[in-house]
Parts: structure tokens; C-alpha cells; sequence
């Protein structure tokens, strides 16, 4: 029987923070089963399912499938939003609620893809996440408004400094003691990563993080909430694929607030700490995937969401063991059963002059055999539980990497 098979080639892996939850669940294959994982969104069963998870969504019509997806997922499709230049159609949103919600701590992880079309007329366009007390079916952000510690919490990061080259990456959040740039009287989302910078309107690249134009990012936010709700022990922290670029808890960093924007600075206090809330009844209890791209001038754009996951841990960039470069029609149809196994495999349907060689997720290879046989057994029933991978060389250039488990 031919199949579609999608060569692997083994890369070398390095040591990792293996505390992140990515690292358990190769490719993201999985991750939804684990004990630690709040929400996942593939987007791969089709839009009517996806359409229905949520609760308020806006332009459905601009919306599809994309086949475009991030490195390392073994998935076949991207969500895109469009808009239409003019104002015609300025994007569009989804948006859900989680009942109850979630308190204390959360870990928010996307990937999204900005194209450079849009690069000069972003607005709001990430996945924000908060708490609404009480709980509405649609986004309710009350823009402009300060306080509203008792019932709004709004958390973004996003494209923020449009004018610098590229385009700047910051906070946008809204929380009961955010700061206004005009004396209490109006309050737009905070921007807190603006290290080094002095021009009130012109942030230098330095030391920021950017938009990576035209290629997928991984954002992942920790949001911890204030307990008890007098307590000024909120944290807030940010990566950037993998990278962290900002964190802010009780008694740092050190630094300032200018207006409704915090400096970073050593010479300064330390930072206070966030009390996001002022009733214990305000928790994570959304998500809205935005994109409101609504400058008539702007031209006809887009943007792409993929491997949402909301967790109680640290999760992570996807972990993929393979770095997938090529796919093509061939005539294997090797089999390797039971899988699961306590660690004795049979292996049937081999191609003449193949080796094995099984890689554990720290890439050390713990088996190899190079058979004239179509048929032979796989014996890892010393080996540690867990997952590892075959990786199948055929004489004629073909290879194919499979995941075991070891229970």
C-alpha cells in the first residue's frame, strides 16, 4: 500500500529545561492529556468544531484553515483571520469562557504569525486572556477606563511600538492599579518592557523585543494572581520563543513608572508587585483571540494562530527531536507493534539493508542493528519508561523517524 510519509532527519539534541510540559509531549502529540493542561486549541477538526467552542466571534467568513504551521507540529493546519483594506472588514475576533476559571497561577502558550503587510498599522492583535467578575459570553475590555479591581483583568502581549524598525513587542494589560497617562483620568493597557528607553515616543530597538515579520513566534505569559487580594504579590512574565523578556513580582526589578509606562533601572526602588485584583471572585475565566486591524489606510492583511495551550506549568517552545525536511510518496508500510509496550517491539515489513538506530528525548541512542531481514525484534525492557524514537535508514536514502513508548 503507498503512503505519504514525511522524511525525518535525527538533529542533535541539547540539554533543555526539561521542566517545561513540552519537553513530556514531543511535537505537542499528547500534551492535552496531561494532568497539568487547563486548554488546548489545535485548530485540526475542522471549523464548525472550532467555531463552536466559542462563544462571541466576529467575521467567521474572513476566517479559515491554513496549512502553514509552526515548526515542529505534526499538525495540518493554522487558523488565519483576514481584513479587507479600506475598513471594510478590520479582522475579527474569537472569543470563550472557562467555567470556573482559574485562580492563582496560569501559563498562556500561542504561536502566531505577523506578516510584514501589516507592519506600520497593528493594533490589537494577540491572544489576550483575563477574568471578568461577573462572567460575560464576549469581550468586554472597557477601554479608557482605570481601576476595576473588582471586576477586570486583561493580559496581552503584542505588537506595541509601531514607529521603530522592526516593529516592538510589548505588554498591553489592564489591571485595578494601572497606571494612567493623564492623572487618573484615562487608562490605556500598560506597556512594562521599555528598558533603556528615554524618548517618550521612540523606543529604541536595543534591549526590546520585536516582531519577527512573516515567521512563527512562540509567546507564552504567566500570569500569577494576587493572594489574598490585599497582597501586592502578583508576577507577570513573558518569553518570546523560549526567551524570557520580561518578570515582575514582589520587589522587582528594579524601576519606575513614567506615565502609564515602566522603566526598567537599577538605581530605582524596586517594583511593588502586582495586585491585579481587589475580590477574590475575579479570576481567569476567558480567552479572545483578536485581530483588530482597523486603520482604513492599512492594507488587506492577515494573521495566524496556532498550539494554544493554557496549563498550571511552565510550558514551552514545541519540542521536536526530528527537524522535518522533506516529504515525498514512498512504498514503505513498516510496522512496529505492540505500541505501547513494556519494551519488547516486533518490527515486520522492512525494506532489505535497513538500520534501526532509538534515540531517548535526550538524543542518546540506546539501540542500533543494521538487518538484511524484514522482520526482527526491538528490546528496550531495561530502559527507563518513556518515549523514545526509531529512527529508519533504508539503503536507497529514505528514512523515517517513529515515536515508542516504553510503559
Amino acid at each position: 500500500m503507498k503512503t505519504v510519509v514525511v522524511l525525518l532527519i535525527i538533529s542533535t539534541i541539547s540539554l533543555q529545561s526539561w521542566a517545561q510540559l513540552a519537553n513530556s509531549y514531543p511535537n505537542d502529540e499528547g500534551i492535552e492529556n496531561d494532568t497539568n493542561v487547563l486548554y488546548v486549541e489545535k485548530f485540526e477538526d475542522g471549523m464548525t468544531n472550532i467555531l463552536s467552542r466559542y462563544s462571541d466571534k466576529k467575521n467567521t467568513e474572513g476566517m479559515s484553515l491554513d496549512a502553514d504551521v509552526p515548526s515542529g507540529s505534526l499538525g495540518s493546519n493554522s487558523l488565519k483571520m483576514t481584513s479587507i483594506t479600506g475598513g471594510e472588514t478590520n479582522g475579527g475576533h474569537l472569543y470563550r469562557t472557562f467555567d470556573p476559571g482559574f485562580d492563582s497561577i496560569v501559563y498562556v502558550r500561542y504561536y502566531v504569525k505577523y506578516p510584514s503587510i501589516s507592519d506600520g498599522y497593528f493594533h490589537h492583535e494577540s491572544v489576550w486572556f483575563g477574568g471578568y467578575e461577573p462572567s460575560t459570553t464576549y469581550p468586554n475590555p472597557r477601554a479608557g477606563t482605570c481601576g476595576l479591581g473588582d471586576s477586570r483583568i486583561s493580559i496581552a502581549y503584542e505588537p506595541v511600538w509601531q514607529q521603530t524598525d522592526p516593529i516592538g513587542m510589548d505588554t498591553y494589560i489592564y489591571w485595578g492599579d494601572m497606571k494612567s497617562y493623564d492623572d487618573g483620568n484615562t487608562c490605556y493597557g500598560n506597556p512594562m518592557i521599555t528598558e533603556g528607553r528615554i524618548d517618550y515616543e521612540n523606543p529604541p530597538a536595543e534591549n526590546r523585543p520585536t516582531v519577527a515579520s512573516d515567521q512563527w513566534m512562540c509567546v507564552e505569559i504567566m500570569l500569577k494572581l494576587n493572594n489574598p487580594v490585599t497582597a501586592y504579590n502578583g508576577e507577570l512574565r513573558i518569553w518570546q520563543n523560549g526567551e524570557e523578556v520580561g518578570y515582575w513580582g514582589t520587589n522587582f526589578p528594579n524601576g519606575h513608572w513614567l506615565k502609564d509606562r515602566w522603566y526598567n533601572n537599577l538605581e530605582d526602588p524596586a517594583f511593588q508587585g502586582f495586585r491585579w485584583r481587589t475580590d477574590a471572585k475575579l479570576i481567569i475565566n476567558w480567552i479572545w483571540l483578536e485581530f483588530y486591524h482597523d486603520d482604513p489606510d492599512a492594507p488587506s492583511s492577515y494573521i495566524k494562530f496556532d498550539h494554544l495551550v493554557i496549563a498550571k506549568k511552565y510550558i514551552g517552545p514545541i519540542y521536536n527531536p526530528t527537524n522535518i525536511t522533506d516529504s515525498q510518496e514512498i512504498d514503505l508500510d513498516i510496522k512496529i507493534y505492540p505500541n505501547p509496550s513494556s519494551g519488547v517491539y516486533s518490527v515486520r515489513g522492512l525494506p532489505l539493508e535497513t538500520k534501526l538506530s532509538i534515540f531517548n528525548l535526550m538524543g542518546e541512542k540506546v539501540f542500533s542493528e543494521t538487518t538484511n531481514k524484514t522482520a526482527l525484534t526491538i528490546d528496550l525492557s531495561t530502559a527507563s519508561k518513556g518515549i523514545y524514537f526509531v529512527k529508519i535508514e533504508t539503503d536507497n536514502n529514505i528514512t523515517e523517524v517513529r515515536k515508542l513508548i516504553v510503559k
